[in-house]
């Protein structure tokens, strides 16, 4: 009686425990759409505290973002390519942390490669901008008009010669147009307000672009004197007038500019401590989606690692911004190039795309502003907060793979995961207890406990349940039974041979036992092997997988054993 009692009280300990563990997770799954609203309504935040609590859903259950990225190693020094695909992968989790996502899956494979999954998010263009860029931000002057002007006349004589070349060998066509590509990369919308190039702020600093007051069929040169500039039209100048290499480019014939640049007797005539720039959106102008083109130094001024206290903010005009600090020796060497240079347009470039090129109106010591591109959106001013506060990554990466799975898939994945799992639980549960009658419907009440118990372990875990993870609660089922079996097919042996009742339970249970163990144990090392080599779903499974064969073995010595041994005192036994 005295083995009883201690049963009874860890058992009943163990079910209040489960109770306690799935309680937020029972809670928020039993919650109707209404009664998601109303909750919402009374307490702003309280479904998502509720879902931090509550048992975490994969991707292929609640829909998100899975991305395989390759690490560019090949791109960076060698002395630096040791632990490149580690310092990649701390720096993309900073960034998805501030993005709010919660249980994101990060981690390495092979060599290179870095899976990233992110659960409830759908936004991949986004997910793919964050992930994707290196972000190093570079502060960088632009060159002088009178240069600008001779590099350009230069390109306009090389890709002359070309064409002319082309045209004598029969072979010049129309400029290919990609239109499909060019479709994709016009983004309409209302060209933002321009500030004011007198205000006297310390980083109206960096002021915005004038607006083009002519379109571009009225600016177009001929095009055999000028096949490189015909398609582009100067807008830079500051408050007095003076002329920058800043110029508009239609988004249609972006392709066609960048084709002409990479050519290598284009690039040769470009000076290399020179370097051609777009900006990093389209802009609405003259009722057309543009670029801004802008010729560089190539010499950086000013790193953006130096930045802290990183902020969204707004502009004198309400534009959108991201505000920083300064100190120490960077506070002095940005306020040594900004007093250098009153009056002259600093390019913000990350990753060679250019945000913005503003005017320097006074000297910035220590507090300044990123002054957003002409069309950012506030969600733009948050993307580049959010890469500046997590650095910049140590190698370039590239994206090799991108799928994206819709919540309502997710819906579905997980209403058929449910139906299988009730009809395999039926199944088992009915044919157990027909073939083995009251003993079966023991095994029944072991079997529930042990898939309850093993949600309320994963819920108090807040272990992510993935459709492998169900595979795995089903293959539980079928664990916990097979040890019951044995048990029961022990007792009726030992029925057989006359024993009494009390003798075949404790004869069933003490030889069947070194084998229930052993089959326990041995699937116990299996899915600690999955665990700790397998990746994502295969760990969702093996977690699955361990914690239920656990259970069974607890269900099957403890909880089944402590009910046969109040039918020991029977006479017959229903087996």
């Amino acid at each position: 009686m005295k083995n009883q009692t201690w049963r009874f009280i860890i058992t009943g300990a163990l079910i209040i425990l489960a109770f306690v563990g799935f309680w937020n997770t029972l809670k928020l799954w039993t919650l109707s759409t209404e009664d998601r609203a109303k909750m919402e309504e009374r307490k702003p935040g309280s479904i998502n505290e509720l879902e931090k609590k509550a048992m975490r859903l994969g991707l292929d259950l609640q829909g998100g973002v899975h991305v395989v990225l390759r690490v560019q190693k090949e791109k960076i020094e060698k002395s630096a390519r040791a632990d490149a695909v580690e310092r990649a992968i701390q720096v993309i989790r900073n960034r998805v942390d501030f993005t709010g996502v919660t249980e994101p899956l990060i981690q390495k494979q092979g060599d290179d490669r870095i899976i990233v999954d992110l659960p409830g998010y759908t936004d991949a263009d986004r997910a793919e901008e964050l992930i994707g860029q290196t972000a190093q931000l570079e502060f960088k002057l632009l060159e002088t008009m009178d240069n600008s002007t001779i590099i350009l006349e230069k390109i306009d004589s090389v890709v002359a010669e070309i064409r002319a070349a082309q045209k004598e060998a029969g072979e010049l066509a129309e400029e290919p147009l990609d239109m499909e590509a060019a479709q994709e990369e016009l983004k309409t919308g209302e060209a933002s307000p321009m500030p004011d190039d007198s205000s006297d702020e310390p980083f109206a600093d960096f002021l915005g672009e004038d607006s083009l007051g002519e379109s571009f069929d009225d600016l177009l040169f001929d095009s055999d004197e000028h096949p490189f500039t015909q398609y582009l039209e100067h807008w830079m100048s500051n408050r007095n007038g003076v002329r920058w290499p800043g110029y508009v480019v239609a988004a249609k014939d972006r392709r066609i500019i960048e084709n002409w640049l990479a050519m290598p007797e284009v690039q040769r005539v470009i000076p290399d401590d020179v370097q051609i720039a777009f900006s990093t959106r389209t802009d609405i102008r003259a009722a057309q989606a543009v670029y801004h083109m802008y010729i560089l130094k190539r010499k950086i001024q000013f790193l953006g690692k130096y930045l802290e206290r990183i902020k969204l903010g707004r502009g004198q005009f309400q534009e959108n911004t991201v505000d920083f600090r300064l100190s120490g020796q960077a506070s002095a060497t940005f306020a040594r190039l900004t007093g250098a240079n009153i009056d002259k347009p600093l390019a913000i470039v990350i990753d060679g795309k250019v945000e913005s090129a503003p005017f320097i109106s006074s000297k910035i010591r220590n507090d300044g502003q990123i002054t957003m591109g002409s069309g950012a959106s506030l969600q733009d001013a948050q993307d580049m907060a959010i890469v500046l506060k997590a650095g910049a990554l140590p190698a370039p990466v590239e994206i090799i793979e991108k799928n994206v799975v819709g919540p309502s898939l997710g819906s579905d994945s997980i209403y058929k995961g449910l139906i299988s799992c009730l009809v395999g639980l039926l199944l088992v549960l009915l044919l157990i207890g027909i073939y083995y009658r009251v003993s079966g419907v023991i095994a029944d009440v072991a079997v529930i406990f042990n898939i309850f118990f093993l949600l309320a372990i994963m819920a108090g875990l807040k272990a992510t349940l993935t459709m492998p993870g169900i595979a795995g609660i089903i293959l539980t089922v079928g664990i916990s039974v097979d040890a019951n079996v044995l048990i029961f097919e022990r007792i009726r042996e030992e029925l057989r041979t006359g024993k009494t009742v009390r003798a075949s339970i404790d004869a069933g249970y003490n030889r069947a036992l070194l084998t229930i163990i052993d089959s326990h144990i041995t699937t116990l090392i299996t899915a600690g092997a999955l665990f700790l080599f397998g990746s994502g779903p295969i760990k969702g499974f093996a977690v699955a997988l361990f914690w239920g064969v656990l259970i069974s073995l607890y269900t099957a010595v403890v909880i089944t054993k402590t009910i046969f041994d109040v039918r020991k005192g029977y006479k017959s036994l229903s087996i």
